[in-house]
């Protein structure tokens, strides 16, 4: 913009100001970014979860891996990191993002909805593809055991996830509390909802009887906090639940996909790029994956909605309608996610 377009009897060096300040932009987690010229490509903007450090760490971290990925696109590329996981998969659903980092649950529902694509999974250090979510508690307390926590209701308090994690909320709801016709929200004296590491540090000193975690953040506090993981116990662990999904939106150009898809794939081919990945979230690369990943997530998430409906007052008939809903949604998710089987093997 032309400062001398402003109006004429404005001071120049307000106009000059003023044109400044209409040429930046705010993108949340990266503070400020130029608005590039019309004949410039468009930024990519990624979406990151937050799910450890503050959202300027992330970032931080990320750094040498959007620099490669601009570089690799002949593009700008942005960040918009957040720990309200919602946040960047409305930001996806609105275009304001267009590759993202969400969890498994997030992602069916983009995948749902047909705005987005499963293209990519993290691996971890240790080259495996999942985790699992683990019930905590403190090795010198009560309980001890599973069985225990069963069967004295209103004796604990337990630290979990917000509902929209998956190993803080959806599987231990299922695979502990649902199978054991268990109401949580009933059978725990009170329950605090929080981020997985606040949860750790609470059982570890002693603020709460028990806490959600899962085994890939335990492995990062056995380093960040050994004195602290001395002191807790697993006394339960889900089945496996795969590594979170990199999704795109699905109408970005093909082959704009194909190159997003590519980079990441090949990334991490030298000690560099081993560090990066490393520091972004103790990972060893990003493998080929497709909607199917999503597959044991989408169960648990349907029988949460079963529950859901099962538990609300309601007449025969409604139940029905929802009842019938379900099913629906369950045979469109089965073709959603068995349509790309074949692309995880890679």
């Amino acid at each position: 913009m032309n400062p001398d377009r402003l109006s004429p009897g404005m001071p120049s060096r307000v106009r000059r100001a003023l044109c400044a300040a209409l040429c930046m932009t705010f993108v949340v987690g990266m503070g400020l970014f130029p608005v590039h010229a019309a004949n410039s490509p468009a930024p990519l903007t990624l979406g990151l979860i937050v799910t450890g450090d503050t959202v300027e760490k992330m970032v931080e971290n990320w750094k040498p891996f959007t620099d490669a990925l601009a570089k690799e696109m002949q593009r700008p590329v942005q960040v918009l990191a957040s720990k309200d996981f919602a946040e960047i998969s409305g930001a996806l659903k609105n275009g304001q993002v267009q590759v993202a980092w969400v969890n498994n649950k997030l992602a069916i529902e983009l995948v749902e909805a047909d705005q987005a694509l499963v293209f990519a999974q993290m691996v971890g250090l240790d080259g495996t593809r999942g985790y699992s979510s683990v019930l905590l508690a403190r090795k010198d307390g009560a309980p001890q055991t599973l069985a225990e926590v069963i069967s004295r209701p209103g004796s604990y308090t337990l630290g979990a996830g917000n509902k929209e994690s998956i190993s803080g909320f959806l599987a231990p709801n299922y695979y502990v509390f649902a199978k054991n016709k268990i109401d949580p929200e009933k059978h725990f004296k009170k329950i605090n909802r929080t981020s997985h590491r606040d949860n750790f540090l609470a059982v570890a000193d002693g603020q709460v009887d028990l806490a959600t975690n899962n085994t890939a953040d335990m492995l990062r506090y056995q380093v960040q906090f050994p004195d602290k993981m001395a002191r807790v116990k697993v006394i339960w662990e889900s089945p496996l639940i795969p590594n979170d999904p990199i999704l795109y939106r699905k109408d970005l150009p093909a082959a704009t996909q194909q190159r997003i898809r590519k980079f990441f794939l090949a990334y991490g081919r030298d000690e560099a790029e081993k560090a990066t990945l490393k520091n972004m979230y103790d990972l060893s690369a990003f493998k080929a994956s497709s909607n199917y990943q999503l597959r044991p997530v989408a169960d648990l998430s349907l029988f949460q909605a079963l529950t859901k409906a099962m538990g609300s007052p309601q007449d025969g008939g409604d139940f029905t309608a929802v009842l019938q809903q379900l099913t629906k949604r369950a045979a469109r998710l089965d073709t959603l996610l068995n349509s790309t089987r074949i692309e995880t093997t890679q």
